[in-house]
């Protein structure tokens, strides 16, 4: 059975996570949130346009359909308890939060527009109005890369899976759909969820949850 300890068994990804947080918050705090997302802005191309524009949404709605999907073929109760359970109460706490306390924080699009600043917007993209804080697609984009960091002991698989968080949370800061602050709340949601979901399920000690979600036949028949 594989190490309980999460930090031991998925290193890699932490150190990503917070080296994205702490590079998001310093960088927040040095030119201001507005600043920030305006020198951002600045620069696109049509190759991140269109690799954005459906990452963000294939990489996090799609990837965690497939995902679920292949750990019901493949893997066992436990780690489908890690990615569905830990999404479920995250997905709750973040809609709670949004709709509770920050309801009148409008999007980069928006709020932009109101104060007659104009963002480049990629072609067919939507303006969006609420609900900008925590960032939605980065909360599920880190639940993602921890449940695929503890399906491997490799460790250079682990780095690129953990890079599928950092690379969702600043599609979101580059389609203007979030702010950088957005996303660091969004991916601290998700993680914390994990982890909690994470050592629950560990301590449970109930033998059914490291059994195949799919019995198979033996080879031999």
């Amino acid at each position: 059975m594989d190490s309980k300890d999460l930090i031991q068994r998925i290193w890699p990804f932490f150190i990503i996570f917070f080296c994205y947080n702490f590079i998001a918050l310093a960088m927040t705090q040095y030119f201001g949130r507005d600043d920030l997302h305006l020198i951002v802005n600045q620069y696109h191309t049509p190759f991140l346009d269109t690799f954005f524009k459906y990452y963000t949404d294939y990489g996090t709605t799609g990837f965690i359909i497939l995902l679920v999907a292949y750990i019901v073929y493949k893997s066992n109760w436990i780690t489908l308890g890690y990615a569905l359970l830990t999404e479920g109460i995250a997905s709750l706490l973040n809609v709670f939060v949004k709709k509770t306390y920050f309801k009148h924080v409008h999007r980069p699009s928006y709020y932009f527009n109101q104060k007659n600043i104009d963002l480049y917007m990629i072609e067919g993209e939507r303006l969006q109005i609420p609900y900008t804080f925590p960032s939605g697609h980065t909360l599920l984009a880190v639940i993602i890369a921890m449940t695929l960091c503890t399906m491997t002991k490799n460790r250079f698989l682990q780095i690129i899976f953990s890079l599928h968080f950092p690379l969702i949370a600043f599609s979101r800061i580059y389609l203007s759909k979030h702010f950088a602050i957005d996303t660091i709340g969004g991916a601290m949601v998700g993680f914390f969820a994990f982890i909690l979901v994470y050592y629950i399920l560990n301590n449970c000690n109930k033998d059914f949850l490291y059994k195949s979600i799919i019995k198979r036949k033996n080879a031999a028949g």
